[in-house]
């Protein structure tokens, strides 16, 4: 079996512990090989160290996990990250839109367990660059263009959330739909993207589909139709007319 080292960045105590904890009890594999509070501390030694993986908790006593990884761009980021936090932030919304593993805090020890096994497998990905390309491309600037990495079976994929017209939950995960024609299936269900969209003027307007508001042409409440500048037509359930109005009429306004 191989071994990886990690190292744990988490000012809390009593997180670090539980970490350790978990880590002691089901991976033989990893070796535990440094442990720091500040991003400072971490920014000094994890070159040193070339871990395999870091278990990075988002803010911290000095700064953010970003303030450290830009630190350490100049020296190359060969490690894999599992993101930590307790908070709800655009921090976090980034970290998610790149498909880079993300625990919410407290967390339950099977999560993460589940979390560090898909970060073990990752250590090997050759793609993984990619998903951290977007993750600083999306911190640039928080009110800018976003991009969303899909994890298609043929690897992960860069998509601006401008070019999706809508995406369709359909069997064995979703179907999503770019404005330059093209389209590609996704085998995870279409409400993990959901609640991440909805912040960007996306909306449910039927149980199968999640629309872009901003590609709108037009909506015909007479045959319940949602009509696309791009051509194309998705229904939507009556009840949420008003509030598909609503968002549509609010986001075209500002």
């Amino acid at each position: 079996m191989d071994s990886y080292k990690v190292v744990i960045v988490e000012d809390d105590l009593f997180s670090r512990r539980l970490v350790r904890l978990i880590i002691d009890n089901h991976f033989s594999e990893l070796e535990i090989v440094g442990e720091y509070s500040s991003v400072a501390d971490a920014g000094k030694n994890i070159p040193l160290l070339a871990p395999h993986l870091v278990i990075l908790d988002i803010q911290l006593e000095d700064g953010s996990a970003f303030d450290l990884l830009k630190g350490l761009q100049s020296t190359g980021i060969e490690f894999k990250i599992v993101f930590m936090s307790s908070y709800q932030s655009y921090l976090e919304e980034a970290v998610q839109f790149a498909a880079v593993d993300f625990l919410k805090k407290p967390f339950d020890e099977g999560d993460f367990v589940l979390a560090l096994d898909r970060a073990i497998d990752s250590i090997n990905d050759s793609d993984y660059n990619h998903r951290l390309d977007t993750l600083f491309k999306n911190l640039k600037d928080s009110s800018g263009e976003k991009s969303i990495i899909f994890k298609l079976e043929s690897g992960p994929v860069s998509v601006p959330l401008s070019k999706i017209i809508f995406g369709k939950a359909i069997p064995g995960g979703a179907e999503f739909k770019l404005y330059s024609g093209e389209d590609f299936f996704v085998p995870l269900p279409l409400r993990r993207y959901e609640l991440l969209l909805n912040n960007y003027g996306f909306f449910r307007c039927h149980p199968i589909y999640v629309i872009n508001l901003k590609h709108i042409k037009t909506v015909d409440a007479n045959h319940e139709l949602v009509i696309f500048s791009s051509g194309h037509v998705v229904p939507f359930e009556g009840w949420r007319r008003t509030s598909l109005v609503n968002k549509y009429n609010a986001l075209t306004s500002v």
